[in-house]
């Protein structure tokens, strides 16, 4: 919940998950009994429904940590770059730390900044400690892994600006890497679309028009009327898929 970014302890939100999740639940298995006069399909649906908001409500917050970590990598490169031009100027690290929690929003890391400097005001912890604390509720392991350099670096009295330019070039390759990925890993969610968002439902648009135009559909399908099943792929499938896809892309696209 901490890398995450969310203010609540674990019990209380995977109570409110699942009063939610039994409440969409509830409602659509009402919803579903009324328009398709089926209570099979209701309880079926409902049950869909149920699992269905309890699965996103526990993805949540590791989507919010996957699509954080994105925006702080992304930006990591032009931190580490940010540090090392102060530090090699002469400036103590925890001033460094000081002018990156003023800036820090448009690096992505300004929360993560904000709270290092937190820890020393408020709770007396020096440098280290705050930096350890800070790399343990990161949902970046780079940017993890770059306060725990600094660390060491501080304990063994190495130069701070030298390793910081280092982990700025390292950054800079490993960026390169991962946008070749992004690129093919968007190319196979758009064919994803195509295949399942586009073809898929008119093909079945087509399939259910034709059943229910001609009749007798329904004793193939449980006695539902193909029309039911028409409108809730229009209205309720289809915009659900596309709601998921673009929840997966916001996770995998970094914000700049």
């Amino acid at each position: 919940m901490a890398k995450a970014s969310l203010k609540v302890v674990f019990e209380a939100y995977m109570g409110l998950v699942v009063f939610a999740s039994i409440v969409v639940g509830a409602v659509t298995l009402t919803l579903t009994a009324v328009i398709s006069q089926s209570i099979i399909f209701a309880v079926l649906f409902g049950l869909v429904a149920t699992f269905v908001s309890f699965g996103v409500g526990y993805l949540y917050p590791f989507l919010n940590i996957s699509s954080r970590s994105k925006k702080i990598e992304a930006n990591l490169p032009l931190t580490a770059n940010f540090m090392a031009v102060l530090a090699s100027s002469g400036m103590p690290p925890e001033r460094v730390f000081r002018s990156l929690a003023n800036v820090g929003d448009e690096f992505g890391i300004g929360q993560e900044a904000r709270r290092i400097i937190m820890d020393i005001e408020l709770l007396g912890l020096d440098l280290n400690a705050a930096l350890k604390n800070a790399s343990a509720r990161s949902p970046s392991r780079k940017f993890s892994a770059m306060l725990d350099g600094i660390v060491t670096t501080s304990h063994m009295g190495g130069d701070l600006s030298a390793y910081l330019r280092d982990e700025a070039d390292k950054f800079k390759k490993a960026k390169v890497a991962s946008m070749k990925s992004y690129l093919e890993a968007l190319g196979g969610m758009a064919e994803v679309y195509v295949s399942f968002l586009i073809a898929l439902p008119l093909a079945l648009v087509v399939m259910l028009s034709i059943m229910a135009f001609l009749g007798g559909g329904a004793s193939m399908m449980g006695n539902i009327d193909p029309q039911v099943i028409l409108t809730i792929l229009a209205f309720v499938i289809t915009p659900s898929g596309v709601g998921v896809l673009l929840l997966i892309l916001d996770s995998m696209t970094p914000p700049r």
